[in-house]
């Protein structure tokens, strides 16, 4: 099967909890009174089960009998997932139920079931029959209550938000020692003095700019490709601390901006890891009078 057709699935993998696993043959598996088929390969000693509003952290791969189309090992972070309401007849939610921390179990749904119910396309993709099963093998490694997924999250927050500290002061004490962060944290050394008046919040202004994680590592440059980035000032067009920094500046000033996550990308966005500070050289060309 296409890779674009695998990348599709991996991107709904959150959604495929709402599948109706209706119809076809039970060879092999139990069937609950809704009509789901499953299969546990493992059952541990362990006696408890998601209730509704609980999150799950699971292991999951699913396919067909000879291919596999995704497997959360293949994800950045451990797969963890809300259990809800059935949400249609024998979904998989219902099959989440079922099982205690340790469980294996395998769950089968015919094509027509994952893909028209799932991925709302009028049918299975080429090379697959609608009546060929997709099977979902799911090992249950743990449950939280919502207040424990909270705590959990907001300790994993903390954590990395100390660690991104750390990194920075090093980088600080490393290359710029005597460099003093504004109000909101932010670092800026002016390496050439720039002329004029500063530019007025509202007023489009031309920057060259290269971003540079803390390493040393560039993931955009305006200099590269030869045209200065063009912006707004003070209208939360660019990360906070370019609207700050830049701000500050004269025409023709060059400087460096060292921008923690919290003013710049938080959590990450693409290409952009999670709580990263940001190093910028910049220069403000021009701008509106």
């Amino acid at each position: 099967m296409k890779k674009t057709i695998l990348f599709t699935l991996m991107l709904a993998v959150i959604s495929l909890f709402t599948v109706s696993c209706q119809t076809g043959s039970s060879d092999g598996f139990s069937e609950t009174e809704s009509g789901l088929f499953y299969n546990f390969a493992e059952r541990s000693d362990n006696t408890e089960t998601p209730n509704e509003g609980d999150f799950v952290t699971i292991n999951m791969t699913y396919g067909t009998a000879d291919s596999v189309m995704f497997n959360s090992a293949d994800l950045p972070q451990k797969m963890e997932i809300p259990v809800v309401a059935t949400v249609h007849q024998a979904d998989l939610y219902e099959g989440l139920k079922l099982m205690h921390i340790g469980d294996s179990a395998i769950f089968k749904c015919n094509a027509d079931s994952v893909f028209i119910k799932l991925f709302r396309i009028p049918k299975a993709p080429p090379g697959l029959d609608s009546l060929d099963f997709i099977y979902f093998n799911v090992k249950m490694l743990d449950i939280k209550t919502e207040a424990e997924m909270q705590a959990a999250m907001e300790a994993e927050t903390e954590m990395a938000r100390n660690e991104e500290t750390v990194k920075r002061n090093t980088y600080l004490d490393e290359h710029y020692p005597n460099a003093e962060p504004s109000a909101t944290g932010l670092y800026y050394v002016q390496t050439k003095k720039g002329s004029g008046s500063k530019p007025e919040v509202g007023k489009k202004v031309k920057v060259h700019y290269t971003g540079t994680f803390l390493d040393g590592t560039k993931f955009d440059s305006s200099v590269d490709r030869g045209q200065p980035f063009e912006f707004p000032l003070g209208k939360s067009q660019v990360i906070k601390g370019w609207d700050e920094g830049i701000a500050n500046m004269q025409k023709g000033e060059k400087g460096i901006l060292i921008v923690p996550s919290e003013l710049a990308y938080g959590p990450g966005r693409r290409g952009i890891p999670p709580f990263s500070t940001l190093v910028f050289e910049v220069e403000l060309v021009d701008f509106e009078n």
